[in-house]
């Protein structure tokens, strides 16, 4: 709609009311339209046939026509935008709404109509009806290959787009069958088999086999690089656990993994989203529009929409939601949804890192503590004055996380003491007794804590302020703790930068090598074992990267236990003990576990359970039939 734009680039110019004659020229027209004059008559030709303008062409060489202007600029805008909102192209109709004029009502006009296309609805599609489940969200998805995937939003969508080997039942604490029908290891444990489930097609309609899982582990262990044994450590050291001496496709059908040592560490890594298989042969955007064998298949990823569709040749059950609709609105990183929800019906979901809204009246809503947590690694191998364990541990005392919860609130739902939220009430009810027995000498030795910061940070040498990096999310959340940290810094003498990066910077190697401090959000699933050794060593910002050489040595021989044992209690406590390690060099500081909630339209099935990355799988979701 290019008229609309030249219409209201002669309205700015003009300035002039409805219905007032303005006498103009073909050569002024011209300038202000930035384009020739025979392009100026067409331009008026339009206008007229849309009743916005009256003209009286001059008559004679040199004589001023007349321009009347019949249409109100905000009704013209609203149209505008509502024909991008016809077309899908519903960011550039909030940008429209924000350029030509920020401050009217015609902002919540705009929004209101894009927000009524949100929901559950049955569409009519071709020769039938089709169930379509429509979300917005607040930014792009660039990175929905599994192995790079990393945020809670890609992290669902892997579990919506593709299938792990095993799949971790923490209800009966086994693991069952996915895309490996079978599994078996020798009596030492050094060689498994597995057995792949027949007639399993991808999204592009190519059967899997065993080329397909050795190439997604090949590429996981990094057993195919070029690089020397040292490099490929450092590019590798999150499953360089497994110590994986080769992959093998023996069949078909069959794939065969030999290990230097036992591991009890395998099927935990093999069930986790980075494990999910790819074909062996990918097309060039295998980042935006990865192939899969899950629920869905990938439609459409850019930077407007994500669209999934129910793969009809999917193994398992059939998805019963036929398609799902993420229109990207970045603008609601800014905006608020109208209370009450979408269209006058409940909002869908509601966590986060999602949209918020107040449920309607009577409405049911789901709660639970995320699984991780928000925590600061500190940097120990940085010269300066984090060096200093002692330093360390003092700047620690000085960030209580029940100050912080207190002081920001929000969806902050307590105190955390661990990464994982049962581990972490465990602790605090611990912590809540020998409190009891200290609360007298409690405020002195907050007052030495921090005199002795203070001369801490003036030692010879070093720079006196301290670096912190986070990255930008919904509703600034992170930013906002980098605030607080800030603040409680500088209360005691303590001066903090905070550097937020987009987090496609923030992931990048190297990004935040001069950080002293790293503030970001821990992601923990119930598969206990991949979920911890994942936030410890992943490559760019794991806290195995930021850790004293002399901590990592102990690290590396409490990993060594883990994979050894097999108990899975032993291993529980192991992976505690790692933890505490981690505290005891005050490597880390533990500061909130978030809240999740979803409250749900009353017609949608399926809505019980909220995954550990705040949304309800797809796959679980139906319409009721009316």
């Amino acid at each position: 709609m290019q008229i609309a734009y030249h219409y209201l680039k002669l309205r700015e110019f003009y300035g002039y009311a409805e219905k007032e004659p303005v006498e103009v020229s073909l050569e002024q027209l011209a300038e202000v339209l930035c384009c020739t004059p025979r392009n100026v008559k067409l331009i008026v030709k339009q206008c007229q046939e849309l009743g916005w303008i009256e003209w009286q062409p001059g008559r004679g060489r040199g004589n001023r026509s007349i321009i009347t202007f019949n249409m109100e600029s905000n009704n013209v805008i609203s149209s505008w935008a509502q024909t991008k909102i016809d077309k899908g192209q519903y960011s550039q109709a909030m940008e429209l709404m924000r350029k030509y004029d920020p401050s009217s009502p015609l902002q919540q006009q705009i929004t209101e109509s894009i927000y009524k296309h949100f929901g559950i609805q049955t569409t009519a599609y071709k020769k039938g009806h089709i169930d379509l489940l429509r979300l917005p969200f607040y930014r792009e998805m660039p990175l929905l290959d599994p192995i790079n995937a990393t945020l809670r939003t890609e992290l669902h969508m892997i579990g919506q787009l593709f299938d792990t080997l095993v799949e971790w039942d923490c209800s009966h604490a086994v693991f069952v069958p996915r895309l490996a029908v079978h599994w078996e290891q020798n009596r030492d444990g050094t060689v498994w088999m597995f057995y792949l489930r027949k007639g399993v097609l991808f999204h592009n309609k190519k059967e899997l086999t065993s080329a397909d899982v050795h190439h997604t582990l090949m590429r996981l262990s990094k057993l195919d690089s070029h690089c020397v044994n040292q490099e490929r450590d450092n590019l590798c050291s999150e499953w360089k656990l497994l110590h994986i001496r080769n992959i093998e496709a023996t069949h078909r059908y069959a794939v065969r993994i030999q290990l230097d040592a036992p591991s009890s560490l395998l099927l935990h890594y093999l069930a986790a989203p980075k494990a999910s298989i790819i074909p062996c042969q990918t097309h060039g955007n295998n980042e935006r529009l990865p192939i899969g064998t899950g629920p869905f298949k990938l439609l459409r990823n850019d930077a407007e929409m994500v669209v999934l569709e129910a793969f009809a040749d999917y193994y398992r059950e059939r998805a019963q939601l036929d398609k799902v609709e993420i229109w990207i609105l970045k603008e609601l990183l800014t905006q608020k949804m109208p209370d009450g929800g979408l269209g006058g019906e409940p909002i869908l979901y509601t966590h986060p890192f999602q949209i918020h809204a107040l449920a309607p009246t009577g409405t049911t809503i789901m709660e639970q503590t995320e699984g991780g947590c928000t925590f600061m690694i500190m940097n120990g191998r940085k010269q300066g004055p984090l060096q200093d364990p002692a330093m360390r541990h003092r700047l620690r005392k000085l960030l209580q996380p029940e100050q912080c919860v207190a002081e920001l609130g929000g969806n902050r739902i307590g105190a955390a003491y661990s990464f994982f939220p049962d581990w972490s009430a465990a602790i605090a009810a611990h912590l809540s007794v020998e409190n009891e027995t200290e609360n007298e000498n409690e405020e002195t030795e907050q007052e030495m804590d921090t005199v002795d910061t203070m001369v801490s940070l003036r030692t010879d040498g070093y720079q006196t302020s301290l670096q912190l990096y986070t990255h930008s999310i919904l509703n600034n959340s992170l930013e906002q703790t980098a605030q607080w940290i800030q603040q409680r810094c500088a209360s005691a003498s303590i001066t903090v930068h905070i550097h937020v990066l987009p987090y496609e910077h923030f992931s990048r190697p190297g990004a935040i090598d001069a950080a002293d401090i790293v503030l970001l959000n821990a992601i923990t699933t119930n598969n206990r074992e991949w979920s911890l050794l994942h936030v410890l060593l992943h490559e760019n910002y794991g806290v195995q990267r930021f850790v004293e050489p002399v901590l990592l040595n102990e690290l590396d021989q409490r990993y060594a236990a883990i994979a050894h044992e097999t108990d899975s209690a032993a291993r529980s406590v192991l992976l505690q003990e790692v933890e505490t390690l981690l505290l005891r060099h005050d490597a880390l500081h533990f500061l909130y576990h978030l809240r999740h909630a979803a409250f749900y339209h009353p017609s949608l099935l399926g809505t019980e359970k909220i995954n550990p990355y705040g949304w309800v799988n797809f796959r679980d979701l139906s319409l009721r039939p009316e």
